[in-house]
C-alpha cells in the first residue's frame, strides 16, 4: 500500500511538473504589429491633408522609443509604382504627405485602431489626388521593438 500510495504521490508531481511547463508554452507571447486598413482619405477643404487608419499593438508605454511615422506618396499618374518603395522615392513623388504623431500612439500590449493624420505641417509638397498611393506606417514601441505595414492603398 505504501508503495501504491509513493508510486501515485509521484505520478501527480510529475502530472504537475509538465502542466506548469505547457501552461507557460501556452502564454501569448508580447506582440507588435501593424496594419494599414482601407483607403486613404483626402481631406475635402486641403488635399496635402489626408488619414490613414491603422490597426496596431505594441508593447512598453509611452518610452523615449516610442515613436510612429506616416507616410503617403503619389507619383503624378496617381497608379502604383513599384519605385516609390525605394529611399529617396520622394524624387519621384507628385505629392507626399507625412507626419510623426507619436504621442497618438497607445502601447499598452492591446490592439488598437486609429486614424493619422498626414499633412505638409512638418514636411510635405503637392497636393494628394483620388488614385492610388505608397502609404508606410512605422512603429517603434516603447520597448524599441520595430515593425511597419508599407502598401498601396487607394486615395478618395
Amino acid at each position: 500500500m505504501k508503495g501504491t500510495i509513493l508510486a501515485v504521490l509521484a505520478l501527480l508531481a510529475c502530472a504537475l511538473v509538465s502542466t506548469a511547463g505547457l501552461a507557460t508554452a501556452a502564454a501569448p507571447p508580447a506582440k507588435t504589429d501593424a496594419q494599414v486598413l482601407g483607403h486613404v482619405q483626402i481631406d475635402a477643404n486641403d488635399p496635402t491633408v489626408a488619414y490613414v487608419t491603422a490597426r496596431y499593438v505594441c508593447q512598453g508605454g509611452m518610452t523615449a522609443e516610442t515613436h510612429l511615422w506616416v507616410s503617403v506618396k503619389q507619383t503624378a499618374s496617381r497608379l502604383p509604382d513599384n519605385r516609390l518603395k525605394a529611399e529617396e522615392s520622394s524624387g519621384i513623388s507628385a505629392a507626399w504627405s507625412q507626419s510623426h504623431p507619436t504621442s497618438a500612439v497607445v502601447c499598452d500590449g492591446q490592439w488598437h485602431t486609429q486614424t493619422f493624420t498626414v499633412s505638409h505641417a512638418e514636411y510635405g509638397f503637392g497636393e494628394l489626388m483620388a488614385g492610388q498611393a505608397y502609404v508606410q506606417f512605422c512603429l517603434f514601441g516603447g520597448d524599441g521593438t520595430f515593425v511597419f505595414s508599407m502598401r498601396f492603398a487607394e486615395v478618395k
